[in-house]
């Protein structure tokens, strides 16, 4: 990375940050101004749950994110095929200095 891309990351971070913070002060905002309106009892109590639904609905909206991440993780065959090429040359070397057998590779 150069300079200018680690500055350019820094600012995508904080901008995804920024959007982050406003939407939950706006949530949050929402929310408190709603509690303030003099809600029955039945809606009260519902309205008091929604910084937990929120809190679930965001950790579950992640998990499948990451999942969908995991499951459709890009293969690089290319590089594969480097990284096994170095993994063979650093086992002949291990095996050239005595640390390894060739028994032991296979």
């Amino acid at each position: 990375f150069t300079s200018s891309g680690k500055a350019q990351d820094f600012c995508a971070t904080m901008n995804r940050l920024l959007t982050l913070g406003s939407f939950v002060a706006g949530f949050f905002a929402v929310w408190v101004c709603i509690m303030q309106s003099g809600l029955g009892e039945a809606e009260l109590q519902a309205v008091q749950l929604l910084p937990l639904w929120a809190l679930v609905s965001f950790g579950l909206y992640s998990i499948a994110v990451i999942g969908w991440s995991l499951a459709h993780f890009p293969t690089c065959t290319k590089d594969a095929e480097i990284l096994q090429g170095e993994m063979k040359e650093a086992q002949s070397e291990l095996c050239a200095r005595g640390v390894l057998s060739a028994e032991e590779i296979e």
